[in-house]
């Protein structure tokens, strides 16, 4: 049995695109953050490589094939509440209908095509620049969360527009670092940094096939960054094999839910510490 009881809330927080390229940008604060707790640079996401299958399997701990996020993305439409995959905020209100929900984005389908229409849930859409500071400021005001779910865009675009791998977009990636150091300085401020578990990580890499995209099933799409630090995590968890949609597993986990056993998602082997 696995000890979860001093963690009051789980804080996703995503860099789109960053991929496994994490290890070769200046990241002091995500260094700082996840020193003592679980990490790996080898973990894979689902094919195909793409934001709207990515998240979606990440967020509701199933394949692409199985949630079908991004086929509602593509038709503009929300997410239905009825789904057989809920998401791990539906599954969260379901148990715990009191529990206080939130994702802030800048890529606006997630709010509608990922995320369903949920009570008790605040979402924010806006650019990184400025969706930074409103997470800082709702996090010192809102002491009863219990899920939060964050992406920051950035990283991506610079990908796109100066290619995976490039000056720019390592540029890019520690400037993200730097907005993560700023809402850990928020969660600490409101002190809720130590009773939390974060989760840092990406939905996909890029610059495989092509150096300005992503998609394919090449390893530099394919691959990415995944880090875990809280209450009763081990910092000597074997992650080989972590996928991204086991970020929902252990998301729920350490909300003190089961999740269901015909998920894709599996909780990696050590990650929480026996109790």
């Amino acid at each position: 049995m696995t000890s979860t009881a001093a963690i009051q809330r789980v804080i996703i927080l995503g860099m789109d695109g960053a991929g496994a390229f994490v290890r070769e940008a200046h990241t002091p604060h995500i260094e700082k953050l996840l020193a003592g707790g679980g990490q790996t640079d080898r973990a894979q996401t689902v094919f195909p490589s793409n934001s709207g299958e990515c998240w979606g399997s990440l967020l509701h701990g199933v394949r692409p094939e199985k949630h079908e996020s991004h086929m509602y993305i593509q038709k503009e439409k929300t997410y239905p509440r009825d789904s057989s995959t809920p998401s791990l905020f539906h599954m969260l209100s379901s148990a715990k209908p009191d529990s206080r929900m939130a994702s802030f984005v800048c890529w606006a389908p997630i709010q509608t095509g990922i995320i369903e229409e949920l009570d008790v849930m605040d979402k924010c859409q806006a650019p990184d620049d400025e969706l930074v500071p409103a997470i800082a400021a709702y996090l010192r005001a809102t002491p009863d969360l219990k899920l939060m779910f964050v992406q920051l865009d950035d990283v991506d675009a610079a990908g796109h527009r100066h290619g995976y791998g490039s000056a720019e977009y390592l540029q890019a990636i520690s400037h993200a670092d730097g907005q993560i150091g700023e809402i850990c300085q928020a969660l600490r401020e409101a002190n809720m940094l130590e009773d939390s578990l974060l989760i840092v990580t990406t939905d996909h890499g890029g610059g495989g096939l092509d150096a300005f995209n992503h998609g394919s099933d090449h390893p530099k799409d394919m691959t990415v960054f995944w880090g875990c630090t809280g209450p009763g995590i081990s910092a000597h968890a074997d992650l080989s094999g972590l996928s991204i949609m086991d970020t929902a597993a252990v998301a729920l986990h350490a909300l003190g839910l089961p999740f269901p056993q015909d998920w894709d998602a599996k909780l990696p082997d050590g990650l929480f510490i026996q109790a």
